[in-house]
């Protein structure tokens, strides 16, 4: 009997674990879940979590797995190759090299024989994503993202039922991790609305705004266990981050102390990283500002509540010009700029610049507690040379009574400086 594949659990775990040889180390511990046709899923985690042990699995090429996986109704171990091939198509992190093929002879292999392909099908996906030039040109003379939309195109020539993504976008630029997922996303919902077959896509992801806007569902793995599989507005705060990185932190109304503010500070933060940080400031009578927020974000609930001075966004959408310049200017008005540590995407990046370009140049105090959470960057690596630049020129604290006593600190160097009213 054929599978239903509008219906059917595309994969399907039960107490799955799986041990690195020599059997001490597990990488995978008692995972539940099941994945549907038709649904796109992201999967995310700091390294080490067992993203890359699980995609395997779901590859057939780690067979030595305990407990029970099924690949369409049918333990996968029991998969030839040849019948996986069939029905799923994988891209991996790198891109093909040394081809000396043109795009079209390229894609005309993309079903074994090139006679199978057919010419117009190639040029309704070069036009698609919009790389028609490449038609005749080689391979081998393309660039990354070039290449990368090329091996997307070869994969869904296969009209595979699934298919299998691993950090596809990670060295591409934003307009081509654009093309990506919108190419992606509109050949699945053709299939859907046309054949009726829906395509499930499932990508190890790296930029949390990136499975946030285009994946039905997050699987956050931390330490080969799944700490929450649900929608993006449920596993991106900081209630689901902090079970990971950080202890709970609640948002509640602050007692102001009475008087004027003797000094402002600018407080980066998100995902409620930034909740005790600012009450903590507010307590002391310091003038508060923060941003960018996305709206509906839990420190962005925190703002509203007592009535802190924010610049907010559209969630999970870059940080638009007009945005920018609004928290550069609370920048340039701070005698303080706070650095808390959220998740990094490159939606966000932009407020990693904005302590750069501005706070730095400015000679504004900074205080990070970034340099001991590089764990939370999911910008590919983007992240890193500014959170170093960062480290470099700021105070440090990792909790809420470690950032009191260098903000008690740096307040006395401001006050001896004469740089407060």
């Amino acid at each position: 009997m054929a599978t239903d594949l509008n219906t059917c659990e595309v994969f399907k775990a039960e107490g799955l674990k799986y041990f690195f040889e020599g059997g001490r180390e597990c990488a995978l511990n008692n995972l539940n879940f099941s994945i549907m046709s038709g649904e796109s899923i992201a999967i995310v985690g700091p390294n080490g979590a067992g993203k890359s042990t699980l995609l395997n699995i779901m590859l057939g090429y780690a067979d030595k797995y305990e407990g029970v996986f099924e690949f369409m109704g049918r333990e996968i171990s029991g998969w030839k190759p040849s019948q996986m091939a069939r029905v799923r198509a994988y891209i991996p992190q790198e891109n093909e090299t040394g081809l000396k093929l043109t795009a079209l002879e390229y894609l005309k292999l993309s079903r074994g024989a090139p006679h199978l392909t057919e010419k117009s099908e190639i040029n309704k996906y070069l036009e698609l994503f919009d790389i028609s030039y490449l038609r005749d040109r080689v391979t081998a003379t393309m660039s990354g993202g070039e290449m990368r939309l090329l091996q997307l195109i070869f994969a869904l020539l296969r009209n595979p039922s699934v298919v299998l993504l691993d950090e596809p976008v990670s060295f591409l630029d934003v307009n081509n991790q654009k093309k990506f997922f919108d190419g992606l996303k509109e050949i699945s919902s053709e299939r859907s609305d046309g054949k009726g077959e829906k395509m499930t896509i499932i990508s190890i992801l790296h930029d949390l705004n990136m499975a946030a806007y285009y994946c039905d569902r997050i699987m956050l793995l931390n330490k080969g266990e799944i700490v929450k599989f649900d929608s993006p507005l449920d596993v991106i705060n900081f209630k689901t981050l902090g079970s990971i990185f950080f202890r709970e932190s609640l948002t509640r109304e602050v007692k102001m102390k009475e008087g004027g503010a003797e000094i402002s500070a600018h407080v980066i933060c998100g995902g409620g990283a930034g909740s005790e940080i600012m009450e903590a400031l507010l307590s002391q009578g310091v003038n508060v500002s923060a941003g960018v927020l996305n709206i509906g974000d839990s420190d962005w609930n925190f703002c509203k509540n007592n009535k802190v001075a924010m610049v907010e966004e559209e969630p999970f959408q870059k940080i638009s010009d007009e945005n920018y310049i609004k928290n550069l200017e609370y920048i340039k008005k701070a005698d303080v700029i706070v650095l808390c540590a959220f998740a990094l995407g490159k939606g966000n990046l932009a407020n990693l610049k904005f302590i750069e370009e501005s706070g730095m140049i400015l000679g504004k105090k900074i205080i990070s507690a970034f340099s001991a959470h590089a764990e939370l960057d999911f910008t590919g690596g983007a992240a890193g040379p500014l959170l170093k630049k960062i480290g470099e020129n700021s105070e440090r604290f990792l909790t809420p009574d470690e950032f009191k006593t260098v903000f008690a600190r740096v307040r006395d160097s401001l006050k001896k400086q004469d740089r407060l009213s």
